[in-house]
């Protein structure tokens, strides 16, 4: 089975992405060995839709030489003229032998931009037309070596595997062509994805904003960035991360909760530190030779502001000083906080500051930088068109809908009483189950405490078992989860995280607090990249206002 890049093709389907490619990519991925590596750009490009880096390459094949093919699949009908083999548009046509070869070219060229070395980029290129038999190969001047038509369509896998070939492996050379298209492609590890064993999933982060950031030239740098929900803070802070890492400096990725901070850990390599706040903390004490109770967090509630304090008491040794600080939702850190992580870093470290205050869902006054500079990004690449349309009618937030993909839409389910909520959630599972959905791509977030939420006694909802934390660690400090199918979270917990289908419970105002109420639902709403679903309780006030931005008032 060939290793497929960006991984999930699953959630792909999910997302509404073109059905013929998707076909094709899973018969690559079953077909081929796992001397193939494919990367496709079907996730991120539909028919309609023209540019994708390097032209229009559907496909980009990977031997274990570092051998390259590059495939075009054009679908549908195509006409044959005596100028060549075309496919017709309502706004012009396309030649699938000049785009391939186009695409050759630019990538070679690219390649050896980047590189500027002698030993160049083997690439070879295949058109693959699964829906039309070519009639006249010569009269449209088609090489039919390089060529699968509708009717040698079952040749596909033994025609990339004799052009291609698995390859003798090339070692170091087979790497460095891998790392170039997963950043010519801006593929990166897709820290929201579930790790099996070592493998990491990959995705692709939408627009430039990376590359920007990476570009901005600043020594030492204090970048204060403002970003929307889905614009890439958290894959930002990775490659910052990471690229500290490439340029022999020891970098301190900071966030906000546990659990974004051990899927990050999970993506990053060896050599710095990614960690919460209060694990921070927790980790310098205990490298100082002072143990921590934790049986006195509950009991006493200055118990952190002690650690702090011991903190701030301590001398930093120079094993615990930092090149690179980075923080990931900032807008919930504390000004004290900001103040004693400076104490982690060198004279000379770069600090990158990413937040949106937006989100924020702790009482903390927006944390004063000094002389930093801030960069504002709007653009949320994350809620699909139908998701978006219904956070920006049914909340006060501004941002840009920079998601073309349709998403499965928004069903909003008033109740009357919280013991209503486990059958309404019962009834979403076994509905997205059936809509394609796997149980490990729906996680049910409570806008409540997850001690306070009906559904924290429940070991099953319906026919599926619940998995959720249960308070304990493993000897690695790992958290501990019930097994269970499907994910319970708090909005705490899961802030900063997404998964294509999130069930939202306890949609109850705060203590009349209406702005949190909004800001706790911004920040929920935009975690979901492919369906939403919204239990509200039915005299809320923000009952009518979620059925109306949904469209089912008739159902009130």
């Amino acid at each position: 089975m060939a290793y497929i890049v960006p991984s999930d093709i699953s959630k792909l389907s999910l997302k509404g992405c073109h059905q013929p490619e998707l076909a094709t990519l899973s018969r690559l991925k079953r077909e081929l060995s796992s001397d193939y590596t494919v990367f496709h750009s079907v996730h991120w490009t539909r028919e309609y839709k023209g540019n994708t880096a390097y032209g229009e390459a559907d496909f980009v094949i990977l031997n274990r030489a570092g051998e390259v093919l590059i495939i075009e699949q054009k679908n549908g009908v195509l006409v044959e003229s005596s100028s060549g083999l075309v496919k017709r548009y309502n706004d012009g046509e396309s030649d699938p032998f000049f785009q391939v070869r186009r695409s050759v070219d630019k990538i070679r060229e690219k390649f050896s931009q980047v590189h500027r070395r002698k030993q160049r980029l083997n690439l070879d290129y295949l058109v693959y037309l699964p829906n039309y038999k070519v009639h006249s190969v010569n009269s449209v001047g088609v090489d039919i070596s390089r060529l699968v038509d509708a009717s040698s369509d079952d040749r596909l896998a033994s025609k990339i595997h004799e052009i291609l070939g698995p390859g003798e492996n090339a070692g170091e050379w087979r790497v460095r062509v891998e790392d170039f298209f997963r950043q010519s492609f801006d593929i990166f590890p897709d820290i929201h994805a579930h790790l099996h064993a070592n493998e990491k999933n990959f995705t692709r982060l939408s627009g430039g904003l990376a590359a920007t950031l990476s570009s901005i030239e600043m020594h030492p740098l204090r970048l204060r960035v403002k970003g929307a929900p889905g614009c890439g803070k958290t894959v930002i802070a990775h490659r910052f991360f990471e690229r500290a890492i490439k340029e022999g400096r020891k970098p301190l990725l900071v966030c906000f909760n546990r659990s974004l901070a051990e899927k990050i850990r999970a993506c990053c390599s060896q050599g710095g530190m990614v960690e919460t706040w209060h694990g921070l903390c927790h980790k310098f004490i205990e490298s100082q030779g002072t143990g921590l109770d934790f049986s006195l967090v509950g009991e006493d509630p200055e118990f952190w502001n002690k650690v702090q304090d011991q903190v701030v008491a301590a001398a930093i040794p120079d094993d615990w000083l930092f090149d690179t600080i980075i923080v990931d939702e900032g807008q919930d850190f504390k000004q004290e906080w900001a103040d004693i992580l400076r104490l982690f870093a060198r004279g000379d470290a770069d600090i990158l500051w990413l937040e949106d205050h937006d989100q924020a869902i702790r009482h903390n006054e927006p944390v004063t930088l000094d002389e930093f500079i801030g960069f504002r990004t709007r653009a949320n690449h994350r809620s699909p068109e139908n998701i978006a349309r219904f956070i920006l009618k049914s909340l006060p937030f501004e941002f840009e809908a920079a998601n073309d993909l349709p998403g499965q839409g928004v069903q909003v389910h008033p109740y009357d009483s919280p013991k209503d909520q486990p059958k309404i959630v019962a009834r979403s599972i076994s509905r997205l189950v059936s809509r394609g959905f796997r149980v490990e791509d729906i996680v049910v977030v409570s806008l409540k405490g997850i001690r306070n939420t009906g559904l924290s006694q429940s070991k099953r909802i319906g026919n599926y078992t619940l998995k959720q934390f249960d308070n304990t660690y493993d000897i690695f400090g790992n958290q501990n989860f019930t097994a269970g199918q499907v994910q319970l979270e708090s909005i705490y917990r899961f802030k900063g995280q997404q998964a294509p289908a999130i069930i939202v419970i306890d949609v109850e105002t705060r203590n009349d607090d209406v702005a949190l109420t909004e800001r706790l639902l911004y920040a929920v709403f935009s975690r979901a990249t492919v369906c939403l679903e919204v239990l509200v309780r039915a005299d809320d006030p923000f009952s009518a206002r979620l059925l109306h931005a949904a469209g089912q008032e008739r159902f009130r």
